[in-house]
């Protein structure tokens, strides 16, 4: 995602022509379309960091486009303006599971389109990304978890973390540890993606810790699946010897050897936060704890919160 870049889907012409003017002038780099199953193609391969979307666009109903580009990890990120005739209800559309970041109601002034692009650009370089994996951090979870609990909506939430990693960094070098946080970033984009549900947050909290937000009612599925691929192609990381002898050997100041399991996936599953909490720290704690208790256990599993509210 390109923050200096901006995507137009009008199939007004005249319109289109005047918000290219607009915001190339003050130094974005543009692109348009004007059929709405376009949008997303274009969106793929120019990366813009905000699309500017005609809800009436020709093609394609412009709430299906916006449904579209959060459906997909790779877009859905990116700020999404709605051009309307009326004033929608975001929230209510939110419910829906069609998040959109703005509105602009038909005719509106340039300086308008360039406001909102420059608000969305700027909240976008406001948030800290890990170098590492691209994911966003706790805040960023922690306002998505609050506006849950404020707004009476529902949501199953994932905490994860690697087993061994320590030991892992600890034998085969930090470059391996990165490795193996990268395998894990993957594994999480490829099995939330096969949800085909836009109401998904990935967050990387530190180091192997992760959170993840997903459609009330997916946790245990996507954790178990995650869980099972996890344990299929962490193995590969490892020399030969200590994939067949299951684990590793560590040298202890004393000189005795010490075995250590492979790495395994600890997942602490929330189902569902409604009427269980009240603040998105609550949430936080829980899984923290859960995730000890699951690194008594010998490899993957999954624990499940039995929070009552």
């Amino acid at each position: 995602m390109n923050l200096e870049r901006v995507l137009i889907a009008e199939s007004d012409p005249h319109l289109a022509e005047i918000m290219v003017i607009r915001l190339s002038s003050a130094g974005y780099q543009m692109a348009t379309c004007t059929q709405g199953d376009e949008v997303l193609a274009k969106a793929l391969n120019f990366k813009p960091g905000v699309v500017i979307i005609d809800q009436n666009i020709t093609g394609k109903e412009g709430l299906e486009i916006c449904y579209e580009l959060k459906l997909h990890s790779a877009t859905r990120n990116m700020g999404i303006i709605l051009l309307t005739e009326e004033e929608l209800n975001l929230a209510d559309l939110a419910g829906l599971g069609v998040r959109i970041d703005a509105q602009l109601t038909k005719p509106f002034k340039p300086k308008d389109i360039l406001t909102q692009v420059n608000y969305l650009m700027a909240e976008r370089r406001a948030v800290t990304k890990n170098s590492l994996t691209g994911f966003q951090g706790w805040e960023v979870m922690r306002r998505a978890i609050a506006e849950r609990i404020t707004n009476a909506g529902n949501c199953d939430l994932l905490f994860i973390d690697i087993n061994n990693f320590r030991i892992y960094n600890q034998c085969y070098g930090f470059s391996a540890g990165d490795e193996a946080i990268r395998l894990l970033s993957r594994l999480l984009l490829e099995v939330t993606d096969e949800l085909e549900s836009p109401d998904i947050l990935i967050a990387h909290i530190h180091g192997d810790d992760f959170a993840v937000m997903l459609p009330a009612g997916t946790g245990e599925q996507v954790g178990q699946a995650l869980i099972d691929r996890f344990d299929q192609e962490s193995p590969t990381l490892y020399l030969e010897d200590d994939r067949e002898r299951g684990g590793m050997y560590i040298q202890k100041p004393d000189g005795r050897l010490e075995q250590w399991p492979l790495m395994s996936l600890g997942v602490a599953l929330i189902d569902g936060i409604q009427d269980k909490y009240q603040h998105a720290l609550e949430t936080k704690i829980v899984g923290e704890e859960l995730l000890k208790k699951l690194k008594l256990r010998p490899g993957s599993n999954l624990m499940r919160d039995r929070h009552a509210g």
